[in-house]
């Protein structure tokens, strides 16, 4: 008979071990402050928002009280910056560099303020508060949209690998077990003495499911369908750019051994 394994690889790093059944995702601290996110409209006016930034622990992400999802650095234009007062410790303030945020000291204490639109030479020429929050909040999801439309790879980029949290192993049956099928000239399996490693290519989106799965080295084809069918089925958690979820392309091993 036939029984199966498989590794995750990314580069040279290996992060679900071989026979391995899933892995656990790790449960993050999460400790959220007050700070202010300052964003450009237009050269003259900008949009001023309480916010709240979250140590997720690898990386930092913002709340805002007016959106339902979290915010991440690549979503912010290249001008937008945090306002952080002396209440914020410097290890969050480092981790929010360290996710791409521009950060400034605001010089004074948090304070609870309003959205508010600021005019900041004096133009009159600024949209009201709805206008600019509507405005803000398209570009954000047009940004998140361009970011997650392209493919990377894994630890590079700041973008950090997928983590598997379940990946059934290929089904056997008597196929894999050596009986010969009908118009079969050559049986696999324990016959046929077939073990080895399948090498697939697969996409993960930026939701965790697997796609566009591929044989990057074959055993034969009928262990090559094993394995890109059992891949399909596996769940992740996506890959992160800087916090944000993104789509990546990892190579996987799927080992057959007999026994």
């Amino acid at each position: 008979m036939l029984r199966t394994s498989y590794a995750i690889i990314v580069g040279s790093s290996m992060f679900v071990s071989a026979g391995a059944q899933s892995a656990s995702p790790q449960t993050a601290s999460v400790s959220p402050l007050a700070v202010t996110i300052h964003q450009r409209l237009n050269p003259s006016c900008e949009l001023v928002q309480p916010a709240v930034l979250r140590d997720n622990g690898k990386y930092a992400s913002l709340a805002i009280p007016e959106t339902a999802v979290e915010v991440y650095s690549p979503e912010l234009a290249k001008d937008d910056f945090l306002a952080y007062s002396t209440e914020v410790p410097g290890k969050l303030v480092k981790l929010a560099r360290k996710s791409g945020f521009r950060v400034k000291p605001s010089g004074s204490d948090a304070e609870s303020i309003s959205p508010r639109v600021v005019d900041i030479d004096g133009s009159s020429h600024c949209p009201n508060l709805e206008e600019a929050l509507q405005t803000a909040e398209l570009e954000r999801i047009n940004r998140r949209r361009q970011v997650q439309s392209k493919l990377y790879h894994p630890n590079f980029d700041n973008v950090t690998p997928p983590n598997a949290v379940s990946a059934p192993q290929p089904k056997s049956d008597q196929q894999t077990t050596g009986a010969a099928t009908p118009g079969n000239a050559s049986p696999i399996g324990a016959k046929a003495k077939v073990q080895g490693t399948d090498v697939l290519a697969a996409v993960v989106g930026s939701d965790g499911a697997v796609s566009q799965v591929k044989v990057v080295h074959s055993l034969t084809p009928e262990l090559d369908r094993k394995a890109v069918e059992a891949v399909k089925t596996w769940k992740f958690q996506p890959a992160r750019k800087d916090g944000l979820p993104v789509p990546v392309l990892i190579n996987v091993e799927v080992n057959f051994h007999l026994y």
